[in-house]
């Protein structure tokens, strides 16, 4: 029998109704940002709003799916680091999975772009989720805020970055016209955002086992704040180069222009619109679209 539970209660009796609503907004306001931002980056070619609600709500599924697994596979590792890099891996999948459930053969994942933006906001849904999960956690509005606010700036932002990283493999494997290097952008496309989170979720783990005197400013900051900001500095940085990537190999599509060496397994628009991917997901659309017309009809 499978036993999902979730450490966490919306309605704790330790909070008073405008506490609850404090903690969601420190929990979710960030999210929603970040949701808000993405879409107006694709607002010249935007996606369907069926397609964007159910990516916003497919934290439910993630969490878990994720939470499920590790609690499965939980019994089988001894190692704290071995099993902090398989829970990463894990989170990952079932994002990639959701993906794949619902957007891949969706004929609206029609340029490079798209796989970001939907991978983008698949991982906002998880972060947002889990960021209330953590924050109500806790016994007292205080620990809550605190945790919502740290993850606010650490955790919520690893996950957007590992969603990029996802999208960026994710499209280069689905526009590609050989299938070698569809198979090994969609291998990397889970491997390198897990290893991305597992090492974070180890410094993260490093960093909150040191031996730290709070009152000793000197201490905290060198010990503490500084190597955080330089985790999250690098992971900004690649978050940077993928986006700019993936936004010039989208203009080059988009134009049916030439791509540089590395990437000329890639399709252009003209390729695509005419390739047997493209056409599978407009059978799987027509399909799935009939089914209901005809469910409706009974």
């Amino acid at each position: 029998m499978i036993n999902i539970s979730f450490d966490f209660n919306l309605f704790n009796d330790h909070y008073y109704f405008y506490e609850r609503l404090l903690v969601l907004v420190f929990s979710l306001v960030p999210t929603l940002i970040l949701v808000g931002f993405v879409l107006y980056t694709d607002r010249k070619s935007k996606e369907p709003t069926k397609n964007i609600i159910i990516c916003l709500l497919s934290g439910i599924l993630t969490i878990a799916l994720a939470s499920y697994l590790e609690n499965l596979i939980m019994p089988y590792f001894s190692n704290s680091v071995i099993l902090t890099y398989v829970w990463a891996f894990i989170e990952e999948l079932s994002k990639i999975a959701i993906f794949f459930l619902f957007i891949f053969d969706n004929k609206h994942y029609d340029d490079i772009y798209d796989g970001l933006v939907y991978m983008m906001l698949i991982a906002l849904s998880f972060a947002g989720l889990e960021n209330i999960m953590y924050a109500f956690s806790e016994n007292t509005i205080s620990n809550s805020i605190s945790l919502a606010l740290m993850r606010d700036f650490t955790t919520v932002p690893l996950h957007v970055i590992c969603g990029i990283v996802i999208g960026y493999f994710i499209s280069l494997g689905s526009f590609s016209k050989n299938k070698n290097k569809k198979y090994i952008n969609f291998s990397l496309a889970i491997l390198i955002p897990s290893f991305i989170h597992g090492t974070f979720n180890v410094l993260m783990g490093v960093l909150g086992n040191l031996n730290i005197n709070y009152n000793n400013l000197f201490q905290v900051f060198v010990l503490e704040l500084l190597p955080l900001l330089i985790i999250m500095i690098s992971l900004f940085y690649i978050a940077g180069k993928v986006s700019k990537k993936i936004i010039n190999l989208n203009k080059i599509f988009i134009s049916n222009g030439t791509y540089e060496k590395k990437y000329d397994y890639l399709m252009t628009n003209n390729e695509y619109v005419n390739s047997s991917s493209r056409l599978n997901r407009i059978k799987m659309y027509k399909k799935t679209s009939l089914s209901k017309k005809e469910k409706g009809d009974v």
